[in-house]
């Protein structure tokens, strides 16, 4: 995800300042300075614009207190560091919705029981920024669902093992609507919620105006938008149309119940260990989940460009060319493989 941002903000001209635990691959040196820092350590004071935190940790198998202090921990110390900065944009998760609905809003009553130990940091992180004062600042949370495309090291990889001896062995049938978010579809919200944010001050000047439901747009302190594609898909429909476009033929499904699969999940949860089916993931291919884009077509004029059938060939042509092993394994060069920067003029 931050290797996109960087590319998308710096195509646009915009001096992008990038931190990170390790020293990126030298393409993203190109686009960006950058600050090796670990968000789970007090940070210096960084003098901005717009701050966009899109660092966490995104895993249904990590512990209590890795979640907290990647998550809501990092969080904080994001805040700190930038407490001068006028726009905070904070990328959240359609995790910190409950499931108990097929479509979701953004101001639905949730059941924080009901939510993975993921969905609560990521719901605790946006609580603790909801108590802080933005009355002179803007902050927007943003609410993506399963973020994919170039350089995925989460969706993809866990999608490519569940390829076995030329099979697709899926759990349950994975025939549920659900919510995408091409990270292209979401680079460009954020990009609208700084736009808005700035509309009415000096630095709107050298941003490009954007077009809006609204005649004239302001800070309005907090906002909260789901983000996701136009379209709402069939889970077994893409998953088997993008792993036999991989594999380069059409993969049968072998369907494993979901009921044992379930009952293990679960014993393996309390036991610590991380496996492919964890109670989450099950969840996540065997209900509905779509995310209401309304309010954020309505009021920044979101219109998400890209979707799964039309950049699937690009995503299967990026696989096949790293190898599918290299992919599966998530290396964390690979949003810079095979990508040539866009510097602009």
């Amino acid at each position: 995800m931050g290797a996109s941002l960087v590319r998308h903000f710096a195509a646009l001209g915009w001096e992008v300042l990038a931190h990170g635990r390790t020293k990126p691959a030298a393409p993203l040196l190109s686009l960006a300075k950058y600050v090796q820092a670990d968000l789970e350590n007090a940070l210096p004071h960084q003098a901005c614009d717009a701050v966009i935190h899109a660092a966490a940790l995104a895993s249904d198998t990590a512990n209590w207190d890795a979640l907290k202090k990647a998550n809501l921990d990092g969080t904080r110390h994001v805040f700190e560091a930038t407490r001068d900065c006028p726009c905070f944009v904070y990328i959240s998760s359609s995790s910190v919705y409950d499931g108990r609905n097929d479509v979701h809003h953004e101001h639905e009553s949730v059941d924080r029981q009901l939510l993975s130990p993921y969905g609560i940091s990521k719901r605790m992180a946006e609580d603790w920024l909801l108590e802080q004062d933005w009355s002179q600042r803007s902050l927007y949370i943003l609410r993506p669902r399963a973020v994919y495309g170039l350089g995925d090291r989460v969706l993809l990889p866990r999608l490519l093992r569940l390829v076995k001896r030329g099979q697709i062995f899926s759990p349950g049938d994975m025939r549920v609507s659900s919510s995408l978010t091409h990270v292209d579809n979401l680079c460009a919200a954020i990009e609208l919620c700084v736009r808005e944010a700035f509309l009415t001050t000096e630095l709107s000047e050298s941003l490009i105006p954007i077009k809006s439901g609204s005649e004239s747009l302001k800070p309005r302190g907090v906002q909260i938008f789901n983000v996701a594609d136009g379209k709402t898909y069939e889970m077994r429909e893409i998953v088997h149309r993008l792993l036999s476009e991989i594999h380069g033929k059409q993969l049968p499904f072998r369907t494993v119940p979901l009921l044992p699969l379930r009952y293990l999940a679960g014993v393996l949860e309390r036991l610590d260990l991380a496996k492919q089916f964890t109670p989450y993931s099950l969840a996540s291919v065997s209900k509905n989940c779509t995310l209401d884009i309304t309010i954020i077509k309505k009021c920044l004029g979101y219109q998400p460009r890209q979707d799964f059938y039309s950049t699937l060939p690009e995503i299967a042509s990026w696989v096949k060319h790293l190898g599918v092993e290299r992919v599966k394994m998530a290396d964390r060069d690979l949003p810079w493989q095979s990508l040539q920067p866009t510097i602009p003029d």
